[in-house]
């Protein structure tokens, strides 16, 4: 048993693997690997083909219309960029798992396949270690989550996962837990002859293919945890009732946060790089004393706060003016324009001495990010790119 994170980590998956993992065909049909997850209870399925080995999975299903006439080619994937062996370590496995956003990956051993390794596999070796007691679990937790009320039709859970990519959805009444849906809910209960329309319907009316609230196909019985859960428990609450995810709640059964494996293997993973926000200074020569790069680093230290209330900034300039007349001494003039996709924000700041008239500057960037935390300045419809 692995007794700190650091050391499950480096656990080889060897005995983590699934050696009976189901293994389809590219001309196999998405109503087979429908029943077999069905029976196997696993969110994913092996294909196999033209010296390639993929993956389908349950939110693959979810899109279709039209299972029992849709093959594997079209759907299956393949890629990762290094293969997964039995020698593999789970920091190496769980790092591809969320690189490409994926719940599996099949395991090869000179180039044949011997099985599977899934999230749900890490976190139940994530289960046995007492570490995990030290972390809160609403440290991991996505909060708030996307909730639905009891009452809400089935075709807009499934629209919710396809549009947000997630595959779990609370179900609240009156303010309370009541369920939770997830796509292998909807698929189990819905895929199968969905193609089949009915007298009288429109072609290309998807939604009331999927009738129903989703108060008729939830479980009544989600994983719940309190606020003061740890990542533990929820490693081991996912284990031992084979649930897909934990719902963090307050003591009126109010959702508070979510957590799935994937929250729970960024425990174990290579930590994000996060990428180097572009800062540029002009006007500031060679000959001041005030260096470029302690500049750029104030400059950088207070554009890390804002990103923590304005997640989409990704340009930084800031602009120094030197005005002399005669012998005067030189005056500063300063503009910081920091910009993101839907906003922007400015700060300006002047005075003698380079030194304090730039502290000013950062100041009254940091303040333009606060004062525009909940009414942010809109850049005009002109300035805007199509997202």
């Amino acid at each position: 048993m692995a007794k700190t994170i650091d050391e499950l980590s480096q656990i080889e998956i060897s005995e983590l693997i699934d050696r009976r993992a189901s293994v389809f065909t590219p001309e196999d049909t998405a109503s087979k690997v429908k029943g077999e997850l069905e029976k196997t209870g696993r969110y994913e399925a092996i294909v196999v083909g033209g010296g390639k080995v993929g993956m389908v999975t349950i939110r693959d299903l979810l899109a279709l219309d039209l299972l029992e006439q849709t093959k594997l080619e079209g759907l299956w994937k393949s890629t990762w960029q290094t293969p997964v062996t039995s020698d593999s370590w789970a920091r190496d496995v769980a790092t591809e798992l969320l690189r490409i956003n994926a719940r599996a990956l099949p395991v090869v051993e000179n180039m044949k396949l011997v099985g599977i390794i899934s999230q749900v596999d890490l976190v139940a070796a994530m289960a046995d270690c007492p570490e995990l007691k030290k972390i809160p679990a609403k440290d991991l937790a996505k909060m708030p989550p996307v909730t639905l009320g009891v009452y809400a039709k089935v075709a807009e859970a499934r629209k919710i996962m396809l549009d947000r990519g997630f595959s779990h959805v609370p179900i609240i009444k009156d303010g309370k837990l009541v369920g939770m849906v997830t796509a292998r809910d909807i698929v189990q209960y819905f895929a199968t002859g969905i193609g089949r329309m009915k007298t009288g319907e429109r072609l290309g009316a998807k939604a009331s293919r999927y009738p129903g609230t989703v108060e008729g196909i939830m479980d009544k019985h989600p994983l719940t945890v309190g606020s003061e859960a740890t990542a533990l428990d929820v490693a081991k609450g996912l284990r031992d009732h084979q649930k897909s995810a934990a719902l963090i709640v307050d003591e009126d059964d109010g959702v508070l946060g979510i957590i799935t494996p994937k929250e729970l293997l960024q425990l174990i993973a290579e930590p994000e790089k996060e990428p180097e926000l572009p800062i540029s200074i002009i006007g500031l020569t060679n000959e001041e004393f005030l260096e470029r790069s302690l500049a750029e680093e104030k400059v950088r230290r207070v554009v890390t706060l804002g990103l923590k209330i304005h997640p989409d900034i990704n340009n930084v300039q800031v602009v120094i003016k030197k005005s002399e007349k005669g012998g005067e001494k030189g005056r500063y003039e300063m503009t910081a324009r920091v910009i993101a996709p839907r906003e922007q924000f400015q700060a300006s700041n002047e005075g003698y001495d380079l030194v304090k008239t730039f502290d000013g500057l950062v100041s009254a960037l940091e303040k333009a990010f606060k004062q525009a935390k909940h009414e942010p300045t809109k850049v005009s419809r002109r300035g805007r790119g199509r997202l």
